[in-house]
C-alpha cells in the first residue's frame, strides 16, 4: 500500500573509490542499452530533483536517537534485499557500474541507484543498461517461468498452492527435472535478515517505549520464522512513541508475474502528535463509511474491527521498496487480511516528504495545466487529507473473497497481477466518495471538498508520470480516461489546459467506484483485466499534449535524507 549501505548506497563514491585502487580494471566498453543517448539518460536523471529530506531532533531523547541509528542500519539492510528481489544481478551490475568509465557514467550510476536496477521504472520499464527485458516475476521466480507453468504446476501439485502464493517465499527450480519449489525468505535470505535482525534486538534494548520494543523483537524474529502476523499486531499496537518504524516485507508492486510476492522496505519516522490527533477523529467514522459505500450491502462489512491508527510523521530514512523511483507520501499496513479483520490497519502520512512534493512539482502542475479557475483552488490542506483518505479507504470495502472453486482468498491472490493497480485505483475513488459523504455530515465544508477534488484533478498527471507500468501510474491513467470519457473533464485545445464540472467530476467518481469496488468484491479477474486494459493502457491524445508542457517540472524527487548529517554530531 513505495532511498543503502550494503548495494547501492552512493554509487558515485564507490565508482571513485573503486577506479582509483584498480584502475586497470575499469570497463571503457558501453554498458548503456543499444540506442540510450547519454545525454537523454543524464536528462531522465535530472527530472528528479533533489530534496532536503529533514525533521526536528531537538526534542529527541539520546536512547531515542540510538534507537533511529540502528534503525538507520537496518535500513540499508532491506535496500540490500529489495535489490536482489528487482534482479539476482543487481549486485553483479552494481560492482560492474562502479569500474564503468564509459560513455554516460556517471548518469548511468545515478539513474541505476534511483530505479534500483537497470530498467526504468518511468518508461514502461524499458532498459537503460544492457540487460534485455525486465522479467515480469523479477527475482522472485526463475526468469524463464511464465503464468502457465506455475498454474500448470499448482494444478498437479495442489498441496503447494499456499507455499507458493505466499507472500514471503521465492520460487525456484529444482535440480535439472524443471521442478519447481517454495523456498521461505527465511531460507533464501538468511544472512542479510539475520544482520537485520541482530540491528532490530540492539534498537529494542535501547528503547525506553515497551511497545516499540515489542514491536521490534518480533519483528526480529519473524525474519527468522518467516511468520510475520504477531509483529504486524505489535506494529498496530505501538503506543505514545515518537519513533514510528515499518520494516520488514510489505507491498507486492514488484510482482508484475502474480502480485503475490512481498517485497523488503522499510520507513523510519518521527511521529507528531498533535497533527495526528486532528486527524485521528477520522477514524471514528470509519464504519458509517463502510455502510455507505457505493456497492451492494452484501458486500460491505461495517462490523470488521477499525482501529486504524492515523499517524502523521516527518521521514528520517527509507530502505528498499518505497526507495524505488517514485517516493512514497503516505501508506497503510500491513497488508494481512487477517490482521485488518482483528486490528484494522495502521496509516502512515509522511508529511515532509508530501509537502515538498506539493510544493516542487504539484502546485507547478496545476499552474501549467489546470484552467485558471480551478488551479487557483489548489491548497495544501484539502490535498494531503484527500491523501489521508486515499490510505483509510485501503482498509474499506473487500479484502477477502470465495471464488467459484470454493476457495475462499484475499482479493489480492484474486486479482492478481492487476491487484495493485486496481487497489490503488479503489483507494483513490473511494477516498474522494468518502469525502463527499463526510462533507454532507458537516465535516468538511462545500469549499474544502471542492479544493479536495481540484488536487486530485492536478494528482492525476503527477502519477501519471510515473509510467503505466507503476501500479499508481495506471491507476490514475484509468482515472482520468474515465473522467474524459464521462465528460466530466474536458480538454481545451486553445489554452491546452483542462477544466472540469466539479458535479460531473464526483458523480463520475462515484460511478467508477462502484465498478471497482463490485470488481474486488467478486474476486472478478477477468473484469479487472478488462477495465485496466480499456481505461489504463494507453496514454489519450489530450493528456499527451499536456503531459508534454511539463518538461520543466520534475517528475519526483530525489531524496537527501539530513540524518546522515544529524547523526555525526550525535555521537
Amino acid at each position: 500500500m513505495r532511498d543503502s549501505r550494503s548495494l547501492l548506497v552512493s554509487l558515485t563514491v564507490i565508482a571513485m573509490t573503486a577506479c582509483g585502487e584498480a584502475g586497470h580494471d575499469a570497463e571503457t566498453q558501453s554498458l548503456l542499452a543499444p540506442g540510450m543517448d547519454p545525454t537523454e539518460l543524464q536528462s531522465r536523471v535530472e527530472k528528479f530533483e533533489s530534496s532536503d529530506i529533514d525533521f526536528d531532533d531537538s526534542a529527541l531523547e539520546p536512547w531515542e536517537r540510538a534507537v533511529i541509528s540502528r534503525l538507520v542500519e537496518a535500513s540499508d539492510v532491506m535496500h540490500e534485499l529489495f535489490a536482489m528481489q528487482v534482479w539476482s544481478d543487481n549486485p553483479e551490475w552494481k560492482d560492474r557500474l562502479a569500474r564503468y568509465a564509459g560513455p554516460g557514467a556517471d548518469a548511468a550510476r545515478a539513474y541505476f541507484d534511483l530505479m534500483v536496477g537497470p530498467w526504468d521504472r518511468l518508461e514502461h520499464d524499458e532498459p537503460f543498461l544492457d540487460v534485455g527485458p525486465r522479467p515480469p516475476g523479477a527475482g522472485y521466480y526463475p526468469a524463464d517461468l511464465t503464468k502457465a507453468d506455475f498454474d500448470v504446476w499448482i494444478e498437479a501439485h495442489p498441496t503447494d498452492r499456499d507455499a507458493f502464493t505466499s507472500y514471503f517465499t521465492v520460487i525456484r527450480r529444482t535440480g535439472t527435472s524443471g521442478g519447481l519449489e517454495a523456498v521461505p525468505y527465511s531460507e533464501f535470505y538468511s544472512q542479510p535478515l539475520e544482520r537485520a535482525a541482530a540491528l532490530l534486538r540492539e534498537a529494542a534494548d535501547l528503547s525506553q517505549n515497551p511497545s516499540l520494543s515489542d514491536y521490534l523483537r518480533k519483528r526480529a524474529a519473524a525474519f527468522a520464522t518467516n511468520d510475520y502476523y504477531q509483529s504486524d499486531i505489535a506494529w498496530m499496537d505501538i503506543r505514545d512513541s515518537r519513533i514510528e518504524p515499518t520494516i520488514g516485507p510489505y507491498e507486492v508492486y514488484e510482482d508484475q508475474l502474480f502480485g503475490y510476492k512481498a517485497a523488503f522496505e522499510s520507513f523510519i519516522t518521527v511521529a507528531d502528535a498533535d497533527a495526528g490527533a486532528e486527524l485521528q477523529q477520522l477514524k471514528d467514522w470509519l464504519p458509517s463509511l463502510e455502510r455507505q459505500l457505493p456497492i451492494e450491502d452484501r458486500y460491505k462489512n461495517p462490523n470488521r474491527r477499525f482501529e486504524s491508527p492515523i499517524r502523521v510523521v516527518d521521514e528520517v530514512y527509507a530502505g528498499g521498496d518505497t526507495r524505488a523511483g517514485v517516493q512514497t507520501t503516505a501508506f497503510n499496513l500491513p497488508n494481512d487480511p487477517r490482521v485488518h479483520e482483528q486490528k484494522g490497519s495502521k496509516k502512515v502520512m509522511l508529511r515532509n516528504v508530501s509537502r515538498a512534493k506539493f510544493d516542487r512539482i504539484l502546485t507547478p502542475i496545476a499552474q501549467q495545466l489546470l484552467a485558471p479557475d480551478l488551479a487557483v483552488d489548489v491548497a495544501f490542506q484539502p490535498w494531503f487529507t484527500n491523501v489521508v483518505m486515499h490510505e483509510l479507504a485501503h482498509g474499506l470495502g473487500p479484502t477477502t473473497v470465495t471464488l467459484p472453486s470454493g476457495n475462499r482468498v484475499g482479493v489480492n491472490q484474486a486479482l492478481r497481477e492487476h491487484y495493485s493497480s486496481i487497489e490503488e485505483a479503489k483507494a483513490d475513488v473511494t477516498g474522494l466518495h468518502c469525502l463527499t459523504v463526510l462533507s454532507s455530515k458537516g465535516l468538511y465544508s462545500p469549499e474544502f471538498l471542492k479544493q479536495a477534488f481540484v488536487g486530485h484533478l492536478a494528482d492525476l498527471f503527477r502519477a501519471v508520470r510515473f509510467g503505466p507500468t507503476d501500479a499508481h501510474g495506471k491507476a490514475n491513467l484509468l482515472q482520468f480516461d474515465w473522467l474524459l470519457e464521462k465528460n466530466a473533464i474536458v480538454y481545451d485545445v486553445e489554452s491546452r489546459t483542462l477544466s472540469a464540472d466539479l458535479d460531473a467530476v464526483m458523480a463520475a467518481n462515484r460511478e467508477l467506484a462502484t465498478v471497482i469496488l463490485t470488481i474486488q468484491a467478486r474476486g472478478d479477474y477477468d473484469a479487472a483485466a478488462a477495465l485496466l486494459e480499456k481505461y489504463g493502457s494507453s496514454v489519450p491524445a489530450e493528456l499527451q499534449a499536456m503531459l508534454d508542457r511539463l518538461g520543466a517540472v520534475p517528475v519526483d524527487i530525489r531524496p537527501h535524507y539530513m540524518v546522515r548529517e544529524k547523526m555525526a554530531n550525535w555521537n
